[in-house]
């Protein structure tokens, strides 16, 4: 297999990566760069959509970023991470279009990027297919846009977006098998689960932090962002019934109603975001991984990598029905019943024993995001 060089428009900015925010495509950015059949990637930063969007870029990828600087503009950083990565950080496409992609060519022509893939994962503009002339063009289905809260503005947009990229993807990979059914010609679309670094998550800790070392245990834990999916009913319940057990809530709240009703219960914390240096440690502490979310429209097309990450650490799991958690239906507990749900947490904490972790670690091997990036650079290959 030849080398390829890669231009990839992404759903996050890089800034936004260093601050440890974690995505799949910051997973398969970070393990196409350790795969030796790619030469390079130009990473273009998330394309601002919107003014809030906008200002929120140009604050953070240009005024406070530290990184190598090799092309400075008013509207357009480039930024050197290493001999294989570049980020490409631009507001430009929400000024102007055209002379984005002009200038982004034109810098492609300069670092003699003749032949390249595009790769991309981000729905929001597809402009990028016909603007730009890669040999492949490839895109990454990372959960269903078009029903996410944050973009019901401009929802038929995104809907009509998926039918152009139907037509104008040589291989688009899906994170859930319902969603290769937003895509119409099957015969190029590829799902391909969320994975997990292994290594990362199963790595030793000299030191745990005070704020999750110092809460009482048994620990009910729950990792990711905080937001109108998360069942605040189904916890407050399971609080009531567990006033001897702690539920920890790592990560940050995008909807504070949902701290105000929680925070009145003495066994609920929130110990907001940790970097994804840090990740590993705090679900280490729990005792069981728990996944409280509402079967919504969003909901149905995800694949959720704290199911993965939880395995890799050996925990127990209890969720709620949703997409792909039945990929291991023999290693979770499922239910939508509240009364289930926390028959199930005590059940695992009775039952938990050496040999079930075992198992549960066997049964994540197979789901590395190394495995994930190697199948999908074989149906590149093909």
């Amino acid at each position: 297999m030849n080398k390829i060089n890669l231009v990839m428009f992404n759903m996050s900015s890089y800034s936004e990566w260093q601050r440890g925010i974690q995505n799949r495509n910051y997973h398969i950015l970070k393990t196409l760069l350790k795969n030796e059949n790619i030469e390079k990637i130009v990473a273009i930063d998330y394309m601002p959509y919107n003014f809030k969007r906008f200002v929120k870029n140009y604050k953070e990828n240009y005024l406070n970023n530290k990184l190598k600087v090799i092309k400075n503009g008013l509207f357009t950083k480039v930024y050197e991470i290493d001999k294989r990565l570049i980020v490409y950080s631009s507001v430009l496409p929400f000024i102007s279009k055209n002379r984005f992609y002009s200038n982004l060519n034109k810098y492609l022509k300069v670092i003699k990027f003749n032949n390249y893939h595009l790769w991309s994962a981000y729905p929001l503009s597809i402009d990028y297919f016909d603007k730009l002339k890669p040999d492949l063009k490839i895109f990454d289905a990372i959960d269903n846009w078009s029903e996410h809260p944050a973009y019901n503005k401009i929802k038929n947009k995104i809907i009509k977006n998926y039918e152009l990229i139907s037509k104008k993807a040589d291989i688009i990979f899906t994170v859930s098998d319902e969603m290769q059914s937003l895509f119409l010609n099957h015969d190029k679309v590829y799902w391909i689960p969320n994975g997990v670094d292994i290594k990362h998550y199963q790595q030793k800790y000299a030191i745990v932090n005070r704020d999750i070392g110092s809460i009482k245990k048994p620990i009910i834990g729950y990792v990711g962002t905080v937001q109108d999916r998360f069942d605040i009913d189904l916890v407050e319940f399971i609080a009531k019934e567990n006033n001897d057990k702690s539920i920890v809530i790592v990560g940050p709240v995008w909807n504070n109603e949902i701290v105000d009703k929680l925070s009145k219960y003495s066994n609920i914390y929130f110990l907001g975001r940790k970097s994804y240096t840090e990740v590993p440690m705090y679900i280490q502490q729990f005792d069981i991984g728990i996944i409280p979310h509402k079967l919504d429209k969003f909901i149905k097309f995800t694949n959720p990598m704290k199911m993965f990450e939880y395995l890799a650490c050996g925990k127990p799991i209890i969720s709620t029905s949703g997409s792909g958690i039945e990929m291991f239906k023999e290693s979770i507990h499922i239910t939508n019943d509240y009364r289930q749900f926390n028959h199930h947490i005590q059940k695992a904490l009775k039952e938990d024993n050496n040999k079930l972790i075992k198992e549960r670690l066997e049964v994540v091997k197979e789901h590395s995001w190394l495995k994930r990036v190697d199948r999908m650079l074989e149906i590149i290959k093909q």
